[in-house]
């Protein structure tokens, strides 16, 4: 009679792993990023850093900002990619008011309030 067969594991009896937090973390960037594709360059990649800076977690933040170094952003579409640049550049509320001055709006939040 042989052992029973462990869901999480393949037939070599090792076990499977999942996607890396930030591998997850670029596949939700990504998702943001093809939304904001449709808007001019600057507002599309300012609409990124805004989303990020007033819906991801500072750890979530941290987990992308430290893949974008490390891994040199592999896998991120390339606004999503200038998003971050544009984060880091602009401490979040700036982000805000150059996104509001290129015409876009804050996601998340009305006009003048304070995402971040």
């Amino acid at each position: 009679m042989s052992a029973p067969h462990d869901a999480g594991s393949d037939e070599t009896g090792a076990h499977e792993t999942g996607p890396s937090e930030a591998e997850k973390l670029v596949s939700m960037l990504n998702q943001v990023a093809r939304f904001f594709e449709a808007q001019a360059h600057e507002p599309g990649a300012l609409g990124v850093a805004d989303h990020v800076a007033a819906f991801w977690t500072p750890r979530m933040r941290d987990t992308i900002l430290a893949h974008l170094d490390a891994a040199d952003g592999a896998g991120l579409r390339p606004l999503a990619r200038e998003g971050l640049e544009a984060l880091r550049a602009r401490p979040p509320k700036a982000a805000k008011r150059a996104l509001e001055r290129a015409g876009g709006i804050s996601v998340g939040t009305k006009p003048g309030a304070d995402a971040g």
